[in-house]
């Protein structure tokens, strides 16, 4: 690429949402290494630690754990709203890519390529952690 029109690697969305990727794989990976049957993730719920009560959020890694090795049923008895909220991280993965794909294709377009990816990512983080949040 020219000078003129920058490198992509120059670009900060295309550095944000790389960096956004790379976090989103770590959860993955993360959720890979450690076991629910196990039971040794190192991360606690924080919910529990401060209040001695489990929260809406309580059991998302283990649920995690279980989702990646497509055992769904066991992931749902952790948290019910694991495998919703993996889905949001997992769509975002897959976006970040392609949202960065399509700007750097056509810089025509990149406010509403933009405006479209954040509108999306909204909707799609209420849907997803609609039982978290609410």
């Amino acid at each position: 690429m020219n000078k003129k029109t920058g490198s992509f690697w120059q670009e900060p969305y295309h550095i944000i949402n790389i960096c956004f990727a790379g976090i989103i794989w770590m959860i993955f990976i993360y959720s890979g290494i450690f076991s629910a049957e196990k039971n040794n993730h190192p991360i606690k719920s924080a919910c529990e630690i401060f209040t001695g009560e489990p929260c809406s959020s309580t059991g998302l890694s283990r649920s995690f754990s279980e989702i990646v090795r497509f055992r769904f049923d066991s992931a749902k008895s952790y948290n019910p709203h694991g495998l919703k909220v993996l889905s949001f991280f997992l769509i975002q993965f897959f976006l970040r890519f392609l949202v960065s794909l399509l700007i750097y294709k056509n810089k025509k377009l990149q406010t509403p390529i933009i405006i479209a990816d954040i509108l999306l990512s909204i909707i799609l983080y209420v849907y997803c952690f609609w039982g978290i949040i609410s």
